[in-house]
Parts: C-alpha cells; structure tokens; sequence
C-alpha cells in the first residue's frame, strides 16, 4: 500500500531538543555479530563516574525524555544497576539496549527496582547466537517470545531491534506477523536496514587529515549491493503481507532530503487482531502536548488504552481504526472487554554513505557523548578509529 509524505508528520526534533540520547557503558560483548558498527573489546567497561557525567552532559545538550543504555553487551557492566538507578533519578526513562543472552528473572526484577523502562532487543537469525545458528527468522521468534513473556511477567517494557538484510528481508512478515499478535507484551519494533562503510573504486578513505584503511572497521563492505536495501524496500515488503499497513511520521536524512530515514507506523489493537494505524495528526498533537506539559518531546509511546479512539474526531486514520473496532465488537460484544494498545514499528535507514556523502538522520534520537561534544552514535568508531568522521577523495 502506497502513502502520501503530505499525510505524515516530520517528528519536530533537533539536536538540541531532541527525546533521545545514547550512552555506551562498555564495548565488551558476549557476541560477535557479523557487520557490527562497533569494535568490540578497545576499552572495556566504563568507570561509573564517567557514564554518570555522560548522562548529565547528554541530559544538558539535548533535552531528552530517555537515554539508551548501549555497548557492547550492557547488563556484562558491573554497576548497570547504579547506571539505570542514576538516569532514573533524573527523572529520564532509562533504556537498555542488549542482546537478552544474560537476562534472568532475578535480574530483570533488581532493573525493575532500579527504575528500568525498558528494553530493546536485538534479535535476529544473522548474530549466530550459541544453539541458534542456521534458524530461520521464523524460529527465532521462539526466542524472541521466550524474552518478550519473561519481560512481561517482570512489568518491563519489551522492544525489538533486527537488522534487515537481502538474506532475510522475505522474512520480516514472519517477524512482523509475531509482533503484531503479541501488542499487549512488546510495544516496539526496529526493522533496520543493513548498512556500512563502502570502497568506492579510484578513492581513497580520510579521517581527521589522513588515509584510513577501510579494513579499520568491522562493517566495513566491498560491494553496494550489500548495503542497498532501504526504508520503502522493506515498507513495500510488508504492504505485500498487510494491506492495511500507514505510516504515521517520519525522519528524512540529511543529505539526501527524499530518503526515509525513520518510517514510524503505530498499530492500534487487541491481542487478538491489529485494527489499523494511528495517523499524522494524532503524533502531532501528541509530540505538541508532550512538549507544552513536560517541555520536552517524547520518543516512546505510552499505553493510551480505548481513550485512543478519542481522537478520531481529528485523526482520519483512527476513525477508520475505529470503524474496524466497532465492526468486530457488534460481531462479538465480548471484545469490548478486550485491552488496546499501541506499538510502534519503526523503519530505518541508518547512517549511510549516499555519493560519497554522509546522509545521516535529520533529528537523530541516538546523540551520544564524545570527548565533550555530541556525536551520531553510529559514527563513534570513526572517532574512535579514526580520530573523526571518514570523508571519501579521489587518488
């Protein structure tokens, strides 16, 4: 199903009012998933007076509702629970971003205590996981479902990232199929795109005034055909599966202004059917309402319940959803009973090299703290590597 960019609200962020930041806690990891943008293992953990300054300094610099916690794997830091406590304490939602491998009932209720939100989970049939080699995405949905219950009977949120590529992009209906049936236990999904750092023929790769070596980098890739899949392939291949499937709003890079960079579609629905999508106008005036009370924007989107249909008065997706929702309760009046939710299920293209120019997203919601500055998290081993932002020129 085809939309239209003028019935999409672009999200309002800036850099410096922006709902999200990012902090890393350690680069040491317990995987090592082919295509990573990160090195793993340079530094190790990260001493705790100096996550805790990173917070406040990304607190500082962008006006931000939630800070993701990130690695490397977090929950192998030693004082992840000071972490999460700390970002609770300053009134932000605290979000970890892991591979799920060390997640235990026991833990996630000492991370409830200390004021965890939520997770998000990556997840997919390409990390090679221990027992899970060759799986198809089909599969690891069993994996998924496992982490997504034991979250649930712990009364923390449950999100999921999966990298989308060429060997498994006929699968995301599998994925999106499962998440979809599970809306009253996982609240978010990230379907995003393959990328990395290509090798353009007759030049060279700089950074802070000298050559690099393209090997430097683990996602590092010798062919675009690699790294081609984008935000509307990956739309176009849901459309095929779910008929009824529209986006709400979006993010465009920053180079390339028609790209997609984010492509968020909110589902509004009952455990035992989706009944459509919230529209453009009900994430405007929520972003506006969030911003007036709170004075900052919001990057999650909190359990609305059956209040949501209020706002098919001024929302024309949510008075089809409605329509749809009235439909099944006159067929069976035991699903008025029924709970409604919300899930996001957001679309991304991350950072890329489009040209030989970087096209990054125009509002990024992962600026991460770097030697005093703010930084795109997913160029954080260029400063690392490299000493700054790789740039192509002609040998």
């Amino acid at each position: 199903m085809s939309f239209e960019r003028e019935d999409l609200f672009r999200m309002p962020w800036s850099k410096t009012d922006n709902p999200g930041a990012w902090i890393e806690v350690t680069d040491v990891c317990n995987l090592n998933c082919p295509g990573c943008f990160r090195k793993n293992n340079l530094e190790g953990h990260k001493a705790l007076k100096d996550i805790k300054e990173d917070i406040l300094f990304s607190l500082k610099s962008t006006n931000c509702s939630r800070i993701c916690i990130s690695g490397g794997e977090p929950l192998m830091h030693p004082d992840i629970l000071e972490v999460v406590k700390f970002i609770s304490g300053q009134k932000l939602k605290p979000i970890i971003l892991s591979n799920g491998e060390l997640l235990t009932p026991a833990l996630i209720r000492e991370l409830k205590k200390a004021g965890l939100y939520q997770f998000y989970l990556h997840v997919d049939a390409n990390q090679g996981r221990p027992g899970w080699t060759g799986k198809t995405e089909s599969r690891m949905n069993e994996l998924r479902q496992h982490y997504a219950d034991m979250l649930y009977q712990g009364k923390i949120k449950c999100g999921y990232n999966i990298t989308v590529r060429h060997s498994n992009l006929e699968d995301v209906k599998d994925i999106v199929t499962w998440f979809r049936l599970n809306i009253s236990k996982v609240s978010h999904l990230s379907l995003i795109a393959f990328r990395g750092i290509p090798r353009y023929e007759g030049y060279e790769m700089f950074a802070d005034g000298h050559s690099v070596e393209p090997g430097l980098f683990p996602n590092n890739v010798k062919s675009m055909d690699e790294i081609d899949i984008s935000t509307l392939d990956i739309y176009n291949k849901l459309s095929e599966n779910f008929s009824t499937i529209y986006p709400c709003s979006f993010l465009h890079g920053t180079s390339q202004l028609d790209t997609y960079k984010m492509l968020i579609i909110n589902n509004i629905g009952s455990g035992s059917r989706i009944y459509g999508e919230m529209g453009g106008k009900t994430i405007q005036l929520y972003q506006f309402m969030h911003h007036l009370v709170f004075r900052k924007y919001d990057a999650t989107i909190p359990s609305a319940g059956k209040t949501i249909f209020l706002l098919s008065l001024v929302d024309k997706r949510i008075r089809k959803t409605l329509a749809n929702y009235l439909k099944a309760v006159a067929g069976n009046p035991l699903k008025l009973f029924e709970g409604i939710y919300v899930q996001s299920l957001v679309i991304q293209q991350p950072f890329e090299m489009i040209d030989r120019e970087a096209n990054l997203c125009d509002g990024c919601v992962n600026l991460m703290p770097y030697k005093g500055r703010m930084i795109n998290s997913c160029r954080l081993d260029e400063y690392r590597l490299a000493g700054g932002p790789i740039n192509f020129r002609k040998i």
